[in-house]
């Protein structure tokens, strides 16, 4: 029996495949789930059975525990990939999450999978191979034809890694050109999951190849910390919402027009209006919500409107409306503010952003404007009272 199989690697086999099902539990009892969170607990339940499977065949099915090239470690890895590009699509793209796309896939994965079991079934020869020596034996049919299900398994993955990496170029150019970072979206954090699932995929290819016990030991801590890693961020993103965008050409979603240019020169105005009415930007705890909220329209559309028409995203605009109002006052009462009033007065939270702004603004800190403006207001008081020289 393989020394991997004692107490502490039992313990390591086990605790990735119940932190998987933990996962997704966790994610699907949650009342506020999103679309894509359900699809992430499709990929735990998914590698948690890959997993299982796994462990099935290696401690109980066979006498071999060195045997490379399972038709179960191929047919386990595939499901883990189709169900991580659900998770991906259904993330970035969930309008392309068809039935149509989904059963394509999933039909794909069962007929890899039956030319992958059949050449099993009926025949004696193909069997996996006893170690990872066995490769070199390439006047093996069995051998050749486990290489090239390998291959196949591996040319698959890279397609799914680049047509994800497609995704998640225009994902983060649509949301860059139609949110003003609102609330809830950040992505960032898909890089982090995308080289997690990338590093995961590419063990999962080497197990198929290596059943070393140290190879098994370092595959399943990775799995543990890979899953908990994927789940603490995959369960905090909130849902993104796509209204009136085209459904399968996402790319050409920018370049269609929100309102007509009537209603954008209104929503204009309004906010303006609002703007120089109200001042809102003095409560430093505003938000893109509250604003929408008060000029009728949803935060999607205020949003990228302040993005196309303003050229910058909500809260750049706001920190700009409360540097004009600070710098009226200091026209105002140039000689009865300080530091701590104006900041008092601005609507920043922070006395380090206020100093950042109004400097990026003037050149200058607030105190150094209002020295600058009293010297310029003493001599334009001083070349008043100077009498017209004598001709």
């Amino acid at each position: 029996m393989d020394t991997y199989y004692n107490d502490l690697g039992i313990f390591l086999y086990h605790t990735p495949i119940v932190c998987a099902f933990a996962a997704a539990f966790v994610l699907l009892i949650n009342r506020h789930r999103t679309h894509s969170q359900v699809w992430l607990a499709v990929v735990f339940i998914t590698l948690g059975l890959g997993m299982t499977a796994s462990f099935m065949f290696d401690r109980y099915l066979t006498s071999n525990h060195r045997e490379i090239m399972r038709p179960v470690n191929f047919i386990t890895s595939l499901a883990s990939s189709v169900a991580t590009l659900f998770y991906f699509v259904a993330l970035m793209q969930p309008r392309r999450l068809t039935k149509k796309f989904i059963g394509l896939f999933c039909g794909a994965w069962l007929a890899f999978s039956l030319v992958v079991c059949l050449p099993d079934v009926l025949s004696g020869h193909f069997h996996p191979l006893r170690d990872v020596s066995a490769i070199s034996h390439f006047s093996s049919l069995a051998v050749v034809w486990r290489i090239i299900i390998d291959l196949c398994v591996m040319g698959l993955d890279i397609w799914l890694l680049l047509f994800i990496l497609k995704m998640y170029r225009e994902h983060r150019q649509f949301v860059s050109e139609n949110y003003s970072f609102i609330e809830g979206i950040n992505l960032s954090w898909i890089k982090i999951i995308i080289v997690t699932f990338v590093v995961l995929g590419v063990l999962d290819i080497l197990w198929t190849v290596n059943s070393a016990p140290a190879f098994k030991m370092f595959f399943h801590i990775f799995s543990f910390i890979a899953i908990w890693v994927i789940f603490w961020f995959g369960f905090r993103q909130e849902e993104i919402s796509y209204p009136d965008l085209p459904t399968n050409d996402w790319s050409k979603a920018k370049e269609e027009k929100m309102q007509s240019k009537d209603r954008m020169t209104r929503l204009k105005a309004d906010l303006l209006e609002y703007f120089d009415n109200k001042k809102p930007f003095l409560n430093p705890e505003l938000s893109l919500q509250d604003v929408a909220t008060a000029l009728g329209v949803s935060q999607y559309v205020l949003s990228r409107f302040i993005n196309k028409e303003f050229e910058v995203n909500f809260y750049t605009l706001i920190n700009r409306f409360r540097i004009d109002h600070v710098l009226r006052l200091i026209e105002l009462n140039k000689s009865t503010f300080n530091n701590d009033a104006l900041l008092a007065a601005s609507g920043f939270r922070s006395r380090t952003v206020f100093f950042n702004q109004f400097k990026e603004k003037t050149g200058c800190t607030p105190q150094e404007y209002i020295e600058k403006k009293e010297k310029a207001g003493t001599k334009r008081g001083r070349s008043k009272n100077t009498p017209p020289p004598i001709i």
